[in-house]
């Protein structure tokens, strides 16, 4: 095996089909480095994580690989930056959902961990009504916020129509897509596309190449609302890809929130059905949205330029003072706690746990820490 990067290694094992983000997260937990996992015999592999032992054979050689090497030749070409988990560039919500992607792949200089992300999703056959409630909310909550950040699926309808608002309004847009980034799917928003990443972002966890398939949508979605603090159903009929991504929001634990239409309307049955069932808070204008996701959004506060006190902290050794620190600032994963610090998995564990049985901080689903006080 060659000399590699930790995100090159991440990459070469992200190529490795079948091996998704849950059985990814498998082998890490199970090995604790990276390097023990392009060592393990494949048997194993197999084993840890249910992979076929054809796909599992193929991780010895994966940094020496053709489809590795074209993979970053195709970075450079497409000028792709590629975060991986470990990143404090990484946006944070999306670390907290329990089949996070270790890498994303996007266009566009962003800061994911900066503004108020909120999800816009709809039919692709939109009404005009659909769309122009879209504008008038998108518009509304630019004026009352200039620190939403529009979070969407770059398809026609309503996607379209939240981006494009977004931009007039002089409001960041992310646009994530359902395939690689060689590619924009539809070609019709390939002018779209470029300006979403010239002011925002593109974003993927898809390989530079990968085509738009049925199911990578519905994994697509899944982001889409792991991006977002909240999402809003626009419009969606009775199978409409936007009720999936409803779904990921409420097993998010995310807010969901729903445009009430005509109840014969073939444009709204979704959508009705979700506000009916009471899975979505019904909206009728953005201080509808804002004040469900106005509370959430102010959990950094002032306490992070104030010094501890000595009386806390006189007790900690000064790696588990340097984790408290941390948490203090953000909520994080214990992978990303790991990286900054430099100190194994092991030893982080210990402290943790130390800190957690003091009560200093307390952990959350999906390997995340946080701070009970400041």
């Amino acid at each position: 095996m060659r000399k590699a990067s930790i995100k090159n290694k991440l990459i070469a094992l992200w190529l490795i089909p079948g091996l998704g983000p849950r059985r990814f997260r498998n082998l890490l937990d199970y090995f604790g480095e990276i390097d023990k996992i392009f060592t393990a015999p494949p048997r194993d592999i197999s084993k840890i994580t249910g992979l076929d032992q054809k796909s599992a054979e193929l991780i010895p050689t994966a940094l020496d690989s053709k489809r590795f090497n074209d993979e970053l030749q195709l970075i450079e070409k497409y000028k792709i930056k590629v975060v991986d988990y470990t990143e404090n560039i990484y946006p944070n919500l999306l670390h907290e959902i329990y089949d996070a992607p270790p890498i994303l792949y996007v266009k566009g200089e962003f800061d994911f961990n900066n503004g108020i992300p909120i999800a816009f999703v709809g039919s692709r056959k939109a009404s005009f009504y659909g769309k122009s409630m879209c504008q008038k909310i998108i518009k509304k909550l630019a004026e009352l916020n200039k620190d939403i950040v529009i979070v969407s699926g770059l398809a026609i309808g309503i996607d379209s129509t939240a981006h494009k608002t977004a931009l007039e309004m002089g409001l960041r847009t992310v646009g994530v897509l359902a395939g690689g980034l060689s590619s924009i799917y539809p070609a019709q928003n390939k002018n779209l596309s470029e300006k979403i990443a010239s002011s925002g972002a593109l974003l993927t966890e898809f390989p530079i190449a990968t085509k738009p398939i049925a199911t990578n949508f519905h994994l697509r979605n899944r982001i889409i609302s792991g991006l977002s603090r909240g999402s809003v159903v626009i419009e969606a009929g009775k199978r409409s890809g936007a009720l999936i991504t409803a779904r990921f929001t409420t097993e998010q634990n995310r807010e969901l929130f729903a445009l009430p239409g005509l109840a014969d309307s073939r444009f709204y049955i979704g959508t009705n059905r979700l506000i009916q069932r009471g899975q979505a808070k019904l909206i009728m204008d953005a201080e509808d949205i804002l004040e469900e996701i106005m509370p959430t959004t102010g959990q950094q506060t002032a306490f992070n330029d104030q010094p501890e006190s000595s009386s806390e902290t006189e007790d900690m050794t000064g790696e588990e003072a340097e984790v408290l620190k941390i948490l203090r600032q953000e909520n994080v994963h214990q992978d990303v706690i790991a990286q900054r610090l430099q100190i194994p998995v092991h030893k982080l564990m210990a402290i943790l746990t130390k800190l957690e049985l003091e009560g200093k901080i307390v952990s959350k689903s999906g390997s995340i820490y946080e701070s009970v006080s400041n």
